[in-house]
């Protein structure tokens, strides 16, 4: 069934909590619906934007355009092996209580992703990672409704043009409505325990509760310690967890960034054609950690702030406005642009 409201408001569906309205707002609760939508309403004459939970969404203003908010949801196993499990989920599932449902049934692969809001159809559109695992590392196939050509596409992960924090549906913003996605977990135990920062990693903090060999749930329960101290709760504030992508350097800028930070974490990319050429893109930087050097950690103006835990995460102490979250943002860029000549990119997809 199709839903079609005027003047929407959209404060509990937008990770700053924001007093803002969609001049249309669309839900669609079956499959069948996308097919009959373009007889319904214009999507051609306005933006459009498609819109989960909302959890990485900063509204700039009312918007003037048609919002889409697909409502399907179910969780399948439409596969199984010796070793594997493929499960197909409906895109408003909702990624944790997914992730918990995994981990219930000593499904590795996507445990890491523990503790990160929003619905199952925004996890490909980010590509979203986390402590050392990817989407992409266990995503087969989706499904995507393509309004221009009002028909549904199949997608395998090539087709997906997967990069850090990023895909094919952001990059074409309005146009992919995914209805579905089929992952494949491993019924063996896979675990990771890559990730460390100087804060501690992943291994510190299960050796405050638990010892090797380590269960799927223990890796689960470790990263939800983790990001709990690391990040607010975002049913009590605004936020959009880390609101800028750490940048990716040249060997050049990395060298010339380590003369002033000195013992700065980096994470080499794996091209290793990329990395005898100080001018090619070689590696990840903490944007947190470059943040909290140059006195971002915890740092508030009026109704917005950092979190005292992480420089990354931008957080609505309250009644913020539209306003003050971006010139918040754009102070941040333009005195990290200034300190270390590198431009901060926004994760949060900003409308």
């Amino acid at each position: 069934m199709i839903r079609i409201y005027k003047d929407f408001p959209l404060a509990k569906k937008n990770a700053f909590k924001l007093d803002v309205k969609a001049y249309c707002f669309v839900s669609l609760n079956q499959k069948k619906d996308f097919l009959r939508l373009p007889k319904l309403i214009d999507l051609k004459s306005s933006p459009v934007y498609i819109l989960g939970q909302g959890y990485n969404t900063f509204f700039k203003g009312d918007f003037q355009g048609i919002i889409i908010h697909p409502n399907i949801k179910g969780v399948k196993i439409v596969k199984e092996s010796k070793n594997f499990s493929w499960i197909k989920v409906a895109q408003a599932e909702d990624w944790i209580k997914f992730v918990k449902f995994a981990v219930r049934n000593n499904l590795y692969g996507i445990e890491n992703l523990t503790l990160i809001p929003g619905s199952v159809g925004a996890a490909p559109v980010q590509n979203i990672s986390a402590y050392g695992q990817s989407l992409e590392d266990t995503l087969v196939s989706l499904t995507a409704y393509d309004i221009i050509e009002n028909r549904f596409k199949k997608f395998n992960k090539r087709d997906c043009q997967f990069s850090y924090r990023d895909s094919i549906f952001k990059r074409e913003k309005g146009r992919y409505i995914i209805t579905d996605l089929t992952v494949r977990l491993s019924k063996k135990p896979k675990i990771n325990l890559s990730y460390n920062s100087r804060y501690g990693g992943i291994t510190d903090e299960l050796k405050k509760f638990s010892h090797p060999p380590y269960s799927i749930q223990d890796i689960a329960r470790a990263i939800t310690r983790i990001r709990k101290r690391k990040f607010p709760d975002w049913k009590k504030y605004g936020t959009a967890g880390s609101f800028f992508l750490n940048p990716i350097v040249t060997k050049r800028q990395l060298l010339e960034i380590q003369k002033r930070v000195k013992g700065l974490e980096y994470f080499p990319l794996e091209n290793e054609n990329t990395r005898s050429r100080p001018d090619q893109p070689y590696a990840k930087i903490p944007a947190g950690w470059l943040l909290e050097e140059i006195g971002w950690k915890g740092k508030r103006i009026k109704n917005v702030g950092t979190s005292p835990n992480q420089a990354l995460v931008v957080v609505s102490y309250g009644n913020a406005t539209p306003d003050e979250i971006q010139d918040f943002t754009q102070k941040m860029q333009s005195e990290f642009q200034k300190a270390y000549k590198i431009k901060l990119i926004p994760e949060v997809n900003i409308v």
